[in-house]
């Protein structure tokens, strides 16, 4: 795998637009960009990658946009940003190339309330169970992560998805991607066994192809972690293989 592009900064002028092609700007510790790069790995869809340093950030960022928030999607005059709407603008633009969402609108339903509930309850508990200090918030996680679990057990199936990973499954995965170093629930500990559906889920999609194309090391994580909001130089210092 390539390393990452260089993270631009305050220093940096706008690389140009080449027509026709699909720009994502993102920060490859960022599990909300992560999302956008999962989906393009996914589907198989050819793009470039601007990595933009978030705590130094070029002035054009703001144009891009107002909240000057990783992911971004641009081609063309065409902008989309956030992560879940990226996703899903790629999911519909390019509909037929490794569909990622069921055509049941049911079944399309079902999976945006599990991310409602994803969003609204897992991800706060998971950033403010990190260290594992925060009792209260470590078991709200295991609560999510628990219900998270018993939808899984009620599909009967490998993956969210179906028999392959889908929007679902590279929705939730980042957070799963930063379980042993967050120490959530202890130091280099992963999910707990208990949750006997997702834990080989989570062994699944350690072996998927796009999910391999955008995880780090734990000690990659670690290091992050360390410098977060302290050192603007530590999106480029930190070594990840892509």
């Amino acid at each position: 795998m390539a390393p990452a592009p260089r993270h631009l900064t305050s220093a940096d002028p706008l690389p140009p637009l080449k027509p026709g092609v699909l720009r994502l700007y993102s920060m490859k510790f960022c599990p909300f960009a992560e999302r956008a790069r999962l989906v393009l790995n996914a589907k198989e869809i050819e793009h470039e990658v601007i990595n933009v340093n978030i705590w130094d950030k070029p002035a054009w960022f703001a144009e891009k946009n107002p909240k000057q928030l990783v992911p971004v999607l641009e081609q063309d005059d065409k902008i989309v940003y956030e992560s879940l709407i990226v996703s899903t603008y790629v999911e519909g633009i390019f509909p037929d190339k490794n569909p990622l969402m069921p055509k049941d609108p049911y079944l399309r339903a079902k999976d945006e309330m599990l991310l409602d509930f994803h969003g609204g309850k897992v991800l706060p508990a998971f950033f403010g169970a990190k260290n594992g200090t925060d009792t209260e918030k470590v078991e709200a996680l295991r609560a999510g992560l628990t219900k998270l679990d018993e939808e899984l057990k009620l599909r009967g199936t490998d993956f969210f998805y179906g028999t392959k990973p889908g929007y679902v499954d590279y929705m939730i995965w980042p957070i799963f991607a930063r379980m042993k170093s967050s120490g959530c629930f202890g130091e280099g500990q992963g999910i707990p066994e208990s949750l006997t559906a997702l834990s080989p889920w989570v062994d699944r999609m350690l072996n998927d192809k796009a999910v391999m194309s955008t995880i780090h090391p734990d000690s990659a994580y670690v290091e992050y972690n360390k410098h977060y909001r302290k050192d603007p130089t530590i999106f480029d210092r930190v070594e990840t293989p892509n």
